[in-house]
């Protein structure tokens, strides 16, 4: 054998795999089957993926309680609410209110909200942070109420430590916007 002869030998393609064409179709139709199998196999190896968490209005009780302490706080003892009549024929039911003067916060809830309906104002939407006051109607007409919805005052920290609002930052919230209420009226001299 000369070195001509040994190049061309070494230079011939090869075939890899089995050389039978009916053997090499059942390869090639088995293989991406497999490599599927054992990707999805790996997929669901790995931690199962994570979704958010429901978030949930605080309680009204806990408010109240936040509430309560905000008005202690302010230099106000609360006391526990009555039922103030609106315009509308609708009673109010107010959580917390001043001892010595008239004004007082309320609670909404999903329900309460439902059964007062349109006797409540519309909330602004070019201002959604802004407080929102309501007086009550024939006696109770020098009586100043906010109006808290429990929607504003959501958390989501229930289940564990991926969250975005957790309980704390909602009860914050709370006390901030009652203290800003109280701060109002202590400027204004409300009765």
């Amino acid at each position: 054998m000369n070195g001509g002869q040994a190049f061309s030998a070494a230079s011939k393609p090869t075939t890899s795999g089995p050389r039978n064409p009916w053997l090499r179709t059942r390869c090639a139709l088995f293989f991406p089957i497999l490599l599927a199998g054992a990707s999805s196999f790996l997929a669901c190896a790995g931690p199962p993926p994570r979704s958010a968490l429901p978030a949930l209005p605080l309680e009204e009780i806990r408010a109240v309680q936040v509430i309560a302490a905000a008005f202690a706080s302010e230099g106000e003892p609360p006391i526990a609410g009555k039922s103030v009549e609106l315009d509308t024929n609708k009673v109010l039911q107010i959580d917390v209110q001043a001892k010595e003067h008239k004004f007082a916060v309320a609670y909404l809830t999903q329900s309460e909200r439902a059964a007062l309906g349109n006797a409540l104002p519309p909330r602004d939407p070019a201002m959604p942070d802004a407080l929102q006051l309501v007086s009550g109607a024939g006696e109770h007409a020098d009586v100043r109420v906010l109006v808290l919805y429990d929607y504003d005052y959501m958390y989501d920290d229930h289940l564990g430590g991926l969250h975005n609002a957790s309980t704390v930052t909602a009860e914050r919230k709370l006390e901030r916007d009652v203290r800003d209420f109280l701060v109002r009226a202590h400027a204004e001299a409300w009765p």
